[in-house]
């Protein structure tokens, strides 16, 4: 079974059709990419996948499961988790506090229990607190556990995004735009934590990006959009060789050479 299966699936505003009939198949531990210029229709699919919006047409499963129609919570307790282009955390709060918020909605103590500071409420956020410093060792930001979020440089920012997704224990994460400002170095280092993510917490993953230095680095396999349909779907090798991708998605002889040279 498919952890992620799209079947047809089209999504309309008003006489805008966003996604044109887009069938797409995640086996478990698949890292699949996810590109197409601008207004494609990347954004609009992972909105779909995560209840933000319901198909006007099609079917998608996780898991089997039928999830067109589900809220948002509903299908993030299931297992899908993403994180935005535009950075969404909680500045205010702590690095720390962020990544227990995440965590704690598999707290099943209750209203009573939480007002009433039982025990089982103590030692479930005793839990909480303890996944949360996990994640944030695993990716470096321990010692920044007390800054408040806003404080944080961007790379710094990216990073803590991830470890609250990681924190709803998801099995599928979509990453959306994760290297959106990040340097070439900061850019390397957030390809070979997305590998080790995959490997070590035996995910699936699904991740838009621009930055074709990532894909082409960390993908294992890419589909490509334009206007809302599929025009490609391959190894990073068929991509970068598709004379439909060429011609649709980078639109130039120097950006086909500038796309050689990235990925080599």
């Amino acid at each position: 079974m498919p952890v992620l299966s799209l079947q047809n699936v089209t999504k309309r505003f008003g006489g805008l059709v966003a996604v044109n009939n887009v069938s797409l198949t995640l086996e478990k531990g698949d890292l699949a990419g996810l590109i197409g210029p601008n207004g494609a229709g990347k954004t609009t699919i992972f909105n779909l996948l995560t209840g933000v919006y319901a198909p006007t047409e099609g079917s998608i499963q996780f898991n089997g499961q039928e999830i067109s129609g589900r809220k948002p919570h509903q299908i993030a307790r299931l297992g899908v988790c993403r994180t935005f282009q535009n950075i969404r955390l909680f500045p205010d709060l702590s690095v720390l506090d962020n990544v227990r918020t995440a965590a704690s909605t598999h707290e099943q103590t209750g209203l009573i229990g939480t007002v009433l500071r039982t025990a089982r409420f103590a030692r479930a956020e005793g839990e909480v607190t303890a996944e949360a410093k996990r994640l944030l060792g695993l990716l470096n930001l321990n010692h920044l556990e007390n800054e408040d979020a806003r404080n944080l440089p961007y790379g710094d920012q990216r990073r803590l995004e991830i470890a609250r997704a990681l924190a709803t224990r998801p099995e599928l994460l979509l990453l959306d735009e994760p290297a959106a400002g990040m340097n070439p170095q900061e850019s390397g280092d957030l390809m070979r934590l997305i590998r080790r993510l995959r490997d070590e917490f035996g995910l699936t993953i699904l991740l838009i990006e621009h930055d074709m230095t990532v894909v082409m680095g960390v993908c294992e396999e890419i589909t490509v959009l334009v206007y809302g349909q599929p025009i490609a779907r391959g190894t990073p090798a068929d991509i970068r060789n598709d004379p439909r991708v060429i011609e649709a998605y980078l639109g130039s002889e120097d950006s086909e050479a500038a796309l050689e040279t990235e990925a080599a």
